[in-house]
């Protein structure tokens, strides 16, 4: 529920008191203390409104039965104060399919009481109805502020330090599963093509050694050009000319919408003034209206029309413009104000409406002239329905400045949102182009030296093929001592680099139990804005190459947590049956923001990290599986148990 602050409870309260006092006044000159007595319950029911919404409106329509008790009919003022501010208040507090009743039950009060007649009772619900659509859109317009106000909240608790260590631990990840195990594999098959050119020595055995050596060369050379040319930057370029192609379609949508609601208005003023005739013959048998006059639809409706549907663009021209035509039509004598309808109310709404949105000073001066020619112009010609525009344009002008706050508000918060996000890309795209540069050079350092040096044992094995065979063997023998020497420093450097298997295995040989290791990461998804919570149900203590992989599981499925749905509920549940270990990670999504402009994630990150998950996971022999779960999205890792004493067999 939307709440009101003191300082507005006291505003609508006096409002509501002034206005009753004011034309009570009026009414009963000779009974003061009535007067004062009706105000103040009137004021009060305003009070208890802001506060109690439903029960302030029990109030307010007792007040209404007592006016109609003491005589006040339709044609008095005294009630549409009150009722104005009740229900342009219950439209703002409470969701519209429930406070839309407030506008048949207060009528229907004033109705009954007051003994309106049907053509009163019409347009009487059609007035009521204009404050409380006032209430219901500064609602939508608070609900989208609050919303604004809570993403920029949320980000700001999210640590661009941590985020972006998330994101180079999981670019590390995605890189060390796919680069280093493809050089892996290439200095493998020149190991393998070594050994099996010594036992044979074979010229062709030997020259498959060098064509597998250049085969890894280029490899290794296209994976340090990737990797040095951070495509990380290049993917945030088009990140950023997509969402300002996305705000600019939402601004043209904004536009033609605008323009669309100013039409309208524009041809709901003509609509008025030609079906009224029609309307007031089904609701009396009195004289109805004659049909308008060809003098006053080109001089006063037409002209009025366009300054309706330029209203948006042009406010000031345009309130200025109704302004003329209706000192320019009275003079001329064809400005028929007298005449029944909304016409003159709809463009009295729609100009102050845009008047109020707009908020600047000479929008303010040019909304004054047109409303203090219009209200004097009604005084002279319809008295009675002075206070109806009064109330009418003062209440469109504040209910529009109040929206227009509100989205000044929501814009300054989206801002901050879209900052903050910049900031956390900004140092997510800075580590991860710091770690891919590392990872260059690890990798140079572990395979460049090494598959250069087997390729030159290669070569010296076939120079002494033909007259030194034992050094042909030992040149080959160097080739697999290198190979294997290279292996091993790639996979050491593919998995421990970023400490996290040192970490396991090393917790794992004291001890620590599996929830010890997971606790850092979990923490840190935290500390980036993620809620995580996890469950172990497990019958042992993990072996450590079993942990790792665990680990590597748990830091991808919260990385993408972290970044694709920040501020969502993530569970973690690890699990073992029947020997096999299994971890599942499911996140729901992004917390919800209806009207609101612009979306609160980031998208940093190689693509790779699941791939080589995936790789990983599969070298345990097990499954690897990623995809959509209802509205969120579900990580769930399955492999066998590894204990150590078949690790040491291996081994």
């Amino acid at each position: 529920m939307q709440t009101m602050s003191t300082r507005a409870s006291w505003w609508m309260t006096a409002a509501s008191y002034v206005w009753v006092w004011g034309v009570t006044s009026v009414t009963w000159p000779d009974r003061p203390w009535l007067c004062l007595g009706v105000s103040l319950w009137f004021g009060l029911a305003a009070w208890v409104v802001t506060r109690a919404p439903w029960p302030g409106v029990v109030l307010t329509a007792v007040g209404l039965v007592g006016l109609g008790l003491l005589g006040i009919g339709p044609e008095a003022p005294v009630p549409m104060g009150p009722l104005f501010i009740a229900a342009a208040l219950l439209g703002y507090q409470r969701p519209p399919i429930w406070s839309v009743w407030s506008v048949p039950i207060l009528v229907g009060v004033t109705a009954t009481f007051g003994h309106w007649e049907l053509q009163s009772i019409v347009f009487g619900t059609v007035l009521l109805f204009i404050p409380w659509w006032f209430g219901v859109q500064v609602r939508v317009r608070d609900d989208h502020r609050r919303r604004a106000a809570e993403d920029a909240r949320r980000l700001a608790k999210v640590d661009p330090v941590v985020q972006a260590q998330l994101a180079a631990a999981i670019e590390r990840d995605g890189v060390a599963a796919s680069a280093f195990r493809a050089i892996d594999q290439a200095v493998e098959e020149m190991t393998g093509s070594a050994r099996s050119a010594r036992a044979t020595l074979e010229a062709g055995a030997i020259d498959a050694i060098h064509r597998s050596g250049e085969m890894a060369t280029q490899r290794l050379r296209d994976l340090l050009v990737v990797l040095r040319e951070a495509p990380p930057a290049e993917r945030r370029g088009a990140l950023d000319d997509a969402e300002d192609g996305a705000t600019a379609q939402r601004q043209d949508r904004a536009s033609r919408h605008q323009r669309a609601v100013d039409l309208g208005l524009a041809a709901l003023v003509l609509l008025d003034v030609l079906a009224m005739p029609l309307v007031m013959s089904l609701l009396s048998d009195d004289d109805v209206p004659a049909w308008p006059s060809v003098p006053f639809l080109l001089v006063v409706i037409v002209p009025l029309m366009v300054a309706v549907g330029v209203r948006g663009r042009f406010p000031v021209a345009a309130l200025l413009g109704a302004a003329g035509v209706l000192l320019v039509g009275t003079a001329a004598g064809v400005a028929d104000l007298g005449r029944e309808g909304l016409w003159l109310t709809i463009v009295g709404v729609a100009l102050s409406w845009s008047a109020g949105r707009a908020g600047t000073r000479p929008v303010l001066l040019a909304w004054l002239a047109f409303s203090v020619t219009t209200w004097a112009m009604v005084w002279l010609d319809m008295g009675y329905y002075l206070w109806i525009y009064l109330a009418m344009h003062l209440l469109t002008f504040a209910a529009a400045a109040i929206w227009s706050g509100h989205h000044a508000a929501e814009t300054a918060h989206l801002l901050q949102v879209l900052d903050r996000q910049s900031e956390i890309a900004d140092a997510e795209h800075a580590a991860v182009s710091r770690e891919r540069l590392q990872l260059a050079r690890d990798l140079h350092d572990a395979a460049s030296h090494a598959v250069g040096t087997m390729m030159m044992q290669a070569n010296a094995a076939r120079v002494l093929l033909a007259r030194d065979p034992d050094g042909a063997r030992a040149a080959l023998d160097a080739v697999v001592e290198i190979g294997g020497q290279a292996t091993q420093e790639l996979r050491v450097i593919s998995t421990t680099a970023d400490g996290s298997a040192g970490d396991s295995a090393t917790a794992a040989g004291l001890g620590v139990g599996l929830s010890e290791l997971l606790a850092p990461h979990v923490e840190a998804a935290r500390r980036a804005g993620v809620h995580v919570s996890t469950s172990l149900d497990l019958r042992s203590v993990p072996s450590p190459r079993d942990a790792h992989l665990l680990v590597r599981v748990l830091r991808e499925g919260l990385a993408n947590a972290v970044r694709h749905a920040p501020g969502s509920e993530v569970v973690v549940r690890v699990s073992s049956s029947a020997g096999e270990l299994q971890m599942v990670i499911t996140n729901g999504p992004a917390p919800a923001v209806p009207g609101q402009d612009v979306a609160v994630t980031t998208t940093t990150g190689s693509g790779l990290g699941l791939r080589g998950l995936q790789e990983l996971v599969g070298e345990a022999r097990g499954e690897l599986v990623a995809g959509a779960a209802g509205a969120g999205y579900e990580l769930r890792a399955s492999f066998p148990e590894h204990r150590a004493a078949s690790e040491t067999a291996v081994s």
